[in-house]
């Protein structure tokens, strides 16, 4: 028989197993898996099915053929193919599969990836959908995918549930429908085919052989997998259920409830005690901890320990892991396709919550021992202490220890290097602080850490790391979802509309402050009711500031519209979006008559049982009414008993309703303080009408908007706002805003993430608020992410700013401006430019972008375009805002951002090079989990992994670690 060069495979397969939620490893694993077709090309000869469901059988030639690594096998997905393979032929063809089961490192068992390639990763190098229909229909295949593969899987690849008329059996088999089982056959035979054209369709644009090589790493790693003590997590799980019961039980001691965790029972039981819920998810309940006391308060904390998800990355570790304890399968190669960044799937290692426990290891083996009275006593919080443990699960192999290691600011190292911006290159390769150095720079003062001008680097870490706190949860089309888990086809609610944006960005562990639900850095940029412009945080907490609600966490609105949520409602209903959120400026003539906004798209993210409403409000500066709603259940703009605030230029107050017999105080004191009323009161925040001409000029509390950041704080030079460290309240707070808050600042580092440029509008929804994104780019966006524009500036004193800031970053602007007229100069002529060493390609409807290490980003049929300013702008086709295959805009920075993040990428992947003889168990952001061996250092692997590419020599690098007994943050 000739020899095989190499083959192109697809199988249909059957297992007991759920792939989706258990991954392909365990899938493969399972007792009753077997594959019931073989579609297989070999040397792009015609496609033949063998049916091994109906007694076929798979040629000698061919088996080991799929065994040899120097036949190229190619299949979508091929991992699928390689792990089940794998397991069919150990069970049914030892001779074959000999030599791939003996490794000591736990990658036994599995085919050698060398030689496999993956025509979805091929896909996604292009920039094209991760799915092979999708990646079918924008090449334009003219036979795709067959519409009938879905419900045929369905039907043959899994069990099926019994019944009278299937005569109680629990699977499909080809002799149940031998009419579907032809269809099916045909539908093998069609995803070969596809799979070939989708190759010959992509083979002027072959992928590096340098990346292959980094997939055979990626795969190494996935067969390896991570050790999981399963033993703890049993324990965990088992635990999580016992203090659950504990707490229903005191819920039902406190509240008389037969089953408190009744929605229904509990507003109920709520309402009784004089306090009016609309809902009783967590933010909300968080939210009004702090507004209650007595058995009220203990029955909300109760029920937000028993809401606590502590479990849930435990039950995904008992999903995922396979016969020996390892869990297999966590990471995708190429999941970004954007920046060819890996992505985690299953257990999601990128997203697990911080550890903080000071005797972690005793707390650790309290749990793993089982000793829940023991844990029950040291610990107030069960479902919390869970939570922290989750890291310490993973641990290495008996008579090995974890290293783990991770690269410093990684993307601003590579930012400054491709940009030439030396000074900060200088600022890396002296191990200085950055902070200071980028407030210094700015200024043009020196600024040192508790020394001269040490209140300025506070500004340094506005452009450098102000940001939210992990597990927030962000708004998006979808629900919400934590922070680190948004992912850039996600979108965003920023108060207005749904918006586009730039993906999540890491920026490290810092401390934190919490108030009214949101936790973020103090630096970070907030909205606030009755201010035009974002606050930084740890001000606006201090001074007492509400903080503007949005979307379904707030209760201010609820409208409808076509945002991928239920509801409808009047075209003609209109609010003061000024009003209401804060968003716009309040206009108001001498006559008093203001400007009146109107709100389209609101997402309708509140269902109908809240009996959240939307009404008109109307004022004319002096008063202010509300008009019902002609919808049933609608209250105006409140809750039931709800203050509503109206904030103006020339004054203020609390608008009262006569009829609604509230006899409570609205100051928030007494009795009743806790009950949410209309009622008569001092407003929130009041001011005279000079106090608001003061306002207006000078910024809140009288003082210059662009010297607020700058005053040295009362609590020493790392304390915002007049926080202190360690948990001291706050010094003082201006009584003009009617509250004042103990607020827990949070020493305890947690990891910070942020969100690049979100929408037009700069803002997003988290945890219930508007909040300021990170900026991306030059001139006004650079600055907004800084907190210039915030602050409250003028549109002189911006372009001062603007000037200042391009001052100290001259190179890092002109790269940004430089990659945008490159790319546009690229797509104009058809032709090959170049920008500091990044060379840019149009060639045969692509853009593609080089990165020093040889890997390309693509760009699918890019054009010059014009933007919403009327200038050119770069459009390339992508997935849209509707999830869609559509054009999508771009221009300098994002290009930027675009590389930079390849680049760190690309670092990571050489490091993993350069360790591979070391067993890497996992690798979360910039960091890796090496499996080390006695004898193997923390500084001999820091000091392989902070090594320079030979592609970007020059770049300073600095990798940092410690050795630990199990997974921890240090």
């Amino acid at each position: 028989m000739e020899e095989i060069h190499c083959m192109s495979i697809d199988l249909e397969t059957y297992s007991g197993v759920d792939l989706a939620r258990n991954g392909v490893y365990r899938y493969a694993e399972s007792d009753d898996f077997e594959i019931l077709l073989f579609g297989v090309s070999v040397d792009g000869g015609p496609v033949e099915v063998y049916d091994l469901a109906q007694g076929d059988s798979v040629p000698d030639s061919i088996l080991r053929a799929v065994a040899d690594t120097s036949v190229i096998k190619w299949a979508y997905n091929a991992s699928f193919e390689r792990v089940c393979l794998s397991s069919y032929l150990r069970r049914n063809r030892p001779d074959v599969f000999r030599g791939y089961g003996d490794a000591d490192d736990a990658t036994g068992g599995f085919l050698d990836p060398h030689g496999w390639r993956c025509s979805r990763i091929w896909g996604a190098y292009m920039g094209l959908p991760l799915s092979l229909d999708g990646i079918g229909r924008v090449l334009k295949l003219t036979e795709g995918k067959m519409k009938e593969g879905a419900s045929l899987i369905q039907y043959f690849c899994r069990p099926c549930r019994p019944t009278l008329s299937n005569g109680g059996r629990t699977r499909n088999l080809p002799l149940h429908s031998p009419d579907k089982w032809k269809v099916f056959t045909d539908y093998n035979r069609r995803d070969v085919e596809v799979e070939m054209a989708v190759q010959e369709k992509l083979s002027r644009y072959p992928v590096p052989d340098f990346l292959w090589d980094e997939y055979v790493i990626d795969q190494t790693i996935n067969d390896r997998g991570i050790l999981v003590d399963m033993e703890l997590v049993g324990n965990a799980v088992s635990f999580d259920e016992r203090s659950r019961e504990t707490l229903m039980e005191r819920l039902r001691v406190i509240t008389d409830l037969e089953n408190p965790n009744s929605v229904v029972q509990m507003k109920s039981w709520l309402s009784g005690n004089g306090v009016e819920v609309e809902t009783l998810g967590k933010k909300a309940v968080k939210a009004l901890i702090p507004e209650t006391d007595g058995e009220v308060r203990d029955a909300l904390v109760l029920r937000l320990q028993v809401a606590k998800s502590s479990v849930k990355k435990y039950k995904a570790m008992e999903d995922t892991v396979c016969r020996d304890g390892r869990a297999r399968g966590c990471f995708q190669f190429y999941g970004a396709s954007r920046s060819g960044r890996w992505a985690g799937r299953h257990i999601q290692l990128q997203n697990l919550p911080q550890n903080h426990i000071e005797r972690l290891a005793e707390t650790r083996e309290i749990v793993k021992g089982g000793d829940y009275e023991m844990l029950q006593t040291l610990y107030d919080d069960i479902p919390d202490v869970l939570s922290q443990l989750i890291r310490t699960a993973f641990i290495p192999r008996e008579g090995t220890r974890f290293i783990v290691a991770d690269f410093s600011a990684i993307e601003a190292r590579v930012l400054a290097f491709l940009a030439g911006e030396e000074w900060r290159n200088e600022v890396f390769r002296n191990n200085g602080d950055i902070y200071c150095a980028s407030a210094s720079a700015m200024f043009k003062v020196p600024v040192e850490k508790h020394g001269v001008n040490g209140h300025l680097r506070q500004k340094g870490k506005v452009a450098e790391l102000a940001c939210i706190a992990e597990g927030q949860m962000v708004l998006t089309d979808s629900g919400e979802k934590p922070i680190e888990t948004v992912t850039d086809s996600d979108l965003l609610w920023d108060g207005e509309d749904w918006v586009c944006h730039e993906g999540v960005i890491y920026k490290g562990e810092g401390e934190t402050i919490e108030y009214q639900g949101l936790r973020a850095t103090p630096d970070h940029y907030v909205w606030v009711e009755g201010e035009q412009r974002p606050l930084p945080f740890g001000f606006a907490a201090r001074s007492g500031f509400d903080l503007v609600k949005a979307g379904h966490c707030g209760h201010e609105v609820r409208a409808c519209g076509d945002n991928g949520f239920q509801g409808t409602c009047s075209e003609e209903t209109s609010v003061r979006l000024s009003e209401m959120h804060g968003l716009r400026e309040c206009k108001v003539d001498f006559a008093g008559k203001p400007e009146v906004g109107k709100i389209e798209g609101v997402p309708g993210m509140l269902t109908e049982e809240t009996g959240s409403g939307m009404a008109v409000e109307e004022t004319d500066g002096c008063k202010a009414e509300m008009r019902e709603s002609e919808r049933q259940e609608l209250d105006g703009l409140r809750w039931q008993r709800d203050k509503v605030q109206v904030r103006q230029r020339t004054g203020g107050g609390t608008v009262c309703n006569p009829g609604d017999g509230n006899s409570s105080k609205g100051d928030g004191t007494g009795q009743d303080r806790h009950r949410r009323g209309l009622c008569k009161g001092e407003p929130a925040v009041r001011h005279t009408q000079g106090e608001q001409q003061e306002q207006k000029e000078h910024g809140p509390l009288g003082i210059q908007p662009h010297i607020l950041a700058l005053l040295p704080c009362k609590g020493g030079e790392d304390a915002v706002g007049g926080y202190v460290k360690g948990g001291d309240h706050q010094e003082g707070g201006d009584e003009r805003h009617g509250k004042k808050e103990e607020l827990a600042y949070n020493q305890r580092k947690v990891g910070l993430y942020d969100i690049r440029n979100a929408g037009p509008n700069h803002r997003f929804t988290v945890s219930g608020h508007l909040v300021h994104n990170c900026g991306y780019g030059g001139g006004t966006g650079a600055l907004k992410a800084m907190g210039a524009l915030e602050m409250g500036l003028d549109e002189g004193e911006l372009e001062k700013l603007i000037k200042d800031w391009r001052a100290s970053n001259p190179h890092i602007t002109e790269f940004w401006w430089g990659v945008d007229k490159a790319a546009k100069e690229a797509i104009k002529t058809k032709g090959t430019t170049c920008c500091r060493g990044i060379r840019f390609e149009y060639r045969g409807a692509m853009l593609f972008i080089h990165l020093p290490s040889g890997r390309r980003l693509t760009y699918v049929k890019p054009r010059i375009g014009e933007n919403r300013f009327g200038g050119e702008s770069i459009n390339f086709e992508g997935i849209d805002q509707e999830h869609k295959w559509g054009r999508i805009e771009t221009y300098g920075p994002k290009l930027v951002e675009n590389i930079v993040q390849a680049v760190s990428r690309d670092i990571l992947a050489n490091a993993m090079k350069n360790l591979r003889n070391m067993e890497i168990v996992a690798h979360v952001h910039d960091e890796l989990i090496i499996q080390a061996s006695p004898g193997t250092s923390v500084e001999e692997v820091c000091r392989v992994m902070g090594k320079t590419p030979p592609w970007i020599e020059g770049l300073q690098l600095r990798a940092d670690g410690y050795e630990t007994e199990f997974y921890r943050k240090d």
